[in-house]
C-alpha cells in the first residue's frame, strides 16, 4: 500500500518529478553492480533536489527490504532450498541464544555491509542475510533503512558537490 500511495502521489506532482523518479528506479534495479551510484547521478542530472534523491532512494531500498523481510517464510517453502535455509537459520538462532553479543554484531554487520557500496550488498541481499541469521524482520528492515539513509546521503552529497563525477 505505501508503494501504491507513493506512486500516485509522485504522479500527481507532474512530469517534472515522475520522469526522473522513473529513471532513478530503473537505474537502481537494472544497472547491475552500479545502480547505487548511477541512480543519484541520474536524478541530479535531471534536476532533482538532493534531498528528494535521498528520500526516493531510501524509499526504494526500504520497500525492497520490507518485501523480502515480510515474505521470507515463503522462501522457506521452496523444495530443497527452503529446508537448507531453515537448517541454517536454526543453527544461527542456537548460536545467538547462547551469546547475546552475536545478535548485536549481526545487526552491526548488516548495517556496515549495506552501508559500503560494494557489489552484492544491496537491500535484498542484506535482508536475506539478516533473516538467515535468525534476526527479527522488523529490526532487519529498520537497520537496512538506516544504512540506506546514510549510504545515499553520502553518495548524493559527494556527487552534488562534484567530488564524484561520472
Amino acid at each position: 500500500m505505501p508503494a501504491i500511495f507513493t506512486i500516485v502521489f509522485i504522479y500527481s506532482l507532474g512530469p517534472d518529478l515522475y520522469i526522473p523518479a522513473f529513471r532513478v528506479f530503473m537505474a537502481f534495479y537494472f544497472a547491475l553492480g552500479v545502480g547505487w551510484i548511477v541512480s543519484p547521478a541520474i536524478a541530479l542530472a535531471f534536476g532533482m533536489r538532493p534531498v528528494n534523491v535521498v528520500i526516493l532512494l531510501v524509499f526504494i531500498s526500504s520497500q525492497s527490504s520490507l518485501i523480502v523481510s515480510a515474505n521470507y517464510p515463503i522462501l522457506e517453502k521452496i523444495p530443497y532450498l527452503g529446508s537448507y535455509m531453515n537448517r541454517l537459520r536454526n543453527k544461527a538462532v542456537e548460536i545467538i541464544e547462547k551469546r547475546d553479543m552475536v545478535e548485536k554484531i549481526g545487526y552491526l554487520s548488516i548495517f556496515w555491509l549495506m552501508f559500503l557500496p560494494i557489489y552484492g550488498s544491496g537491500p535484498n541481499v542484506m535482508t536475506l542475510v539478516g533473516r538467515l541469521l535468525g534476526l527479527g524482520w522488523k529490526r532487519v528492515w529498520l537497520v537496512i533503512t538506516l544504512s540506506a539513509t546514510f549510504r545515499f546521503s553520502i553518495i548524493t552529497t559527494l556527487i552534488y558537490l562534484g567530488y564524484i563525477s561520472l
